[in-house]
């Protein structure tokens, strides 16, 4: 399990979640998903193996991930600027 770094999480104007995360070596599995459980943090599911922390998350960002069933997942070279995978994953809330 490693803590992202320097992660974003940005709002469309309809109120979809998409956060932007350094990327991986390896490519995401079939079916990543998010699990808040209220707190600070979430995790990032992209396979079940490979688990990204969400640390430090805004109490409004707290507020959505409650609300929200899904999100979109931007994983970028933040040297290059450009996007290395993107999917679409599942937000599961468990208190």
């Amino acid at each position: 399990m490693d803590c992202a770094k320097d992660y974003q999480l940005l709002v469309s104007t309809d109120g979809k979640l998409a956060f932007i995360v350094p990327a991986r070596k390896n490519p995401p599995g079939e079916a990543p998903e998010i699990v808040y459980n209220g707190g600070s943090s979430a995790l990032l599911y992209r396979t079940p193996g490979d688990i990204l922390v969400l640390d430090n998350l805004h109490e409004k960002a707290r507020e959505m991930l409650r609300q929200k069933d899904v999100a979109v997942v931007i994983e970028a070279d933040y040297e290059s600027g450009l996007t290395v995978y993107d999917y679409r994953t599942v937000i599961k809330f468990q208190k």
